[in-house]
């Protein structure tokens, strides 16, 4: 299996980007005709504390619960990742059960619940994982768009969760159009967008990126919130923390140890 390098490749694309543009110093764009993905993206590192600082960054964790619009808790949220591809990521259906996915840096895996109550295990590739874990760290989304550059392009600007954006349209083949927000204010993330084709229509759905706090060199969003039609949910992230994950997180289970021995 190809190893699997989440937050590193992250920081290491981020760093090669950076200091590619780094040669020309960056001035805020003032129209859309000088707008350009590589500009946009490099101001949106540097505000939230520039690649040096991710750069350093050897783990993440983040706890968090994800609330109906009546405030009531759903989904219990853990995550870890460590350089050399390291990641846990535990999801906790309140009242219902939990899944649990990572990676030893070599091997990924999933444990889910099944309807009938029993638990599964499975080996999984690298794509599949990535995809987990952008669902619950939307850092790693942010982080991961220096990789999409080729597929970019600027399209405009509009109100998007209270201010003025620019927008960045990523289309990839094969894969669902996204529209990023960038504030033209402070240059930070705020959210991103995306058109659900149902029987009922098109449906778009929003995510916003609020309440920014720092934590240590970095200034992190603390609120992610998932608009879809009528429908919100929140997940609220009551606790991040750098540089403090222990080897002994990623261990493989044993279940998938056994997996592993058995292809």
């Amino acid at each position: 299996m190809k190893r699997f390098l989440p937050f590193a490749i992250a920081t290491c694309i981020l760093t090669g980007f950076a200091q590619a543009t780094q040669s020309t110093p960056l001035q805020t764009p003032r129209d859309e005709a000088t707008q350009t993905p590589e500009a946009l993206l490099s101001l949106a590192i540097q505000s939230i504390g520039g690649r040096k600082q991710l750069n350093a960054l050897s783990s993440f964790q983040l706890h968090g619960v994800m609330r109906l619009p009546d405030n009531r808790p759903v989904v219990e949220i853990e995550l870890a990742t460590q350089t050399g591809g390291k990641v846990l990521g535990v999801m906790t259906y309140l009242g219902i059960g939990q899944s649990r996915f990572g990676s030893d840096g070599v091997i990924a895996w999933e444990q889910n619940l099944g309807k009938d109550g029993k638990i599964t295990w499975n080996i999984i590739d690298s794509k599949s994982l990535s995809q987990k874990v952008q669902q619950m760290n939307w850092l790693e989304w942010f982080t991961m768009l220096p990789t999409q550059l080729s597929d970019m392009k600027v399209v405009g600007s509009e109100e998007f969760d209270g201010e003025q954006c620019w927008i960045i349209q990523i289309e990839k083949k094969g894969e669902k159009e996204q529209l990023a927000f960038f504030s033209k204010k402070t240059h930070r993330p705020k959210g991103r967008r995306t058109v659900e084709k149902t029987n009922k229509g098109d449906v778009t759905v929003d995510i916003y990126f609020r309440d920014w706090e720092r934590i240590e060199d970095l200034l992190l969003f603390h609120t992610v919130v998932f608009s879809r039609g009528n429908t919100t949910i929140t997940l609220k992230l009551d606790r991040i923390a750098l540089n403090k994950a222990s080897d002994s997180l990623f261990a493989l289970p044993t279940e998938v140890i056994n997996l592993r021995e058995k292809e």
